[in-house]
């Protein structure tokens, strides 16, 4: 899949940044509206793809991308529906391709969110089998203790405990 340019997101959020705002034109702030829509569009679908091959590094290497195309899309977003009244005199043909586009951005998010999910279910599982692994290593050791009348006695019926501590 060819990769959305990275200097085109740069640029198109550096602009936002310093306007702050969509274009005063209602016409040409829904054509950037659209630009918006397309940007993010193309990192969900390198971030989907990149999830379903199981490219992590990929995957890594697209969330600042991402972060920064959502921030510009509901930065959009928001002032299109501040400037309703605004944009009730866009060309019925933009707002007709615009909602179209939001309709498939609407379904590609489904997809990524999904692929998003599959990924969090395969942390866990590999989680699980992790603890599992450490549980039964633990249980392999046998450990032996000193009872109250001072024989050796064997601990294999003790339970044991595992966590994980995520702080990194």
């Amino acid at each position: 899949m060819a990769r959305f340019p990275k200097d085109h997101i740069e640029q198109n959020t550096e602009s936002r940044k310093q306007a702050h705002f969509l274009s005063q034109d209602p016409e040409q702030a829904m054509q950037e509206m659209m630009e918006s829509i397309d940007t993010l569009r193309a990192v969900y679908q390198e971030e989907t793809e990149a999830l379903i091959t199981v490219n992590t590094q990929a995957f890594l290497d697209l969330q600042t991308q991402k972060l920064e195309a959502a921030r510009t899309y509901q930065q959009g977003i928001e002032e299109i529906l501040e400037r309703r009244e605004e944009m009730q005199n866009v060309n019925p043909l933009t707002k007709k391709r615009l909602a179209e586009m939001q309709k498939n951005f609407s379904t590609l998010s489904e997809q990524n969110m999904e692929a998003l999910k599959r990924m969090q279910r395969t942390m866990d599982r590999l989680s699980q089998t992790i603890r599992k692994a450490a549980k039964d290593a633990a249980h392999k050791q046998r450990a032996f203790s000193y009872g109250e009348n001072g024989t050796l006695q064997s601990d294999n019926g003790k339970i044991v405990s595992t966590g994980i501590s995520e702080t990194a």
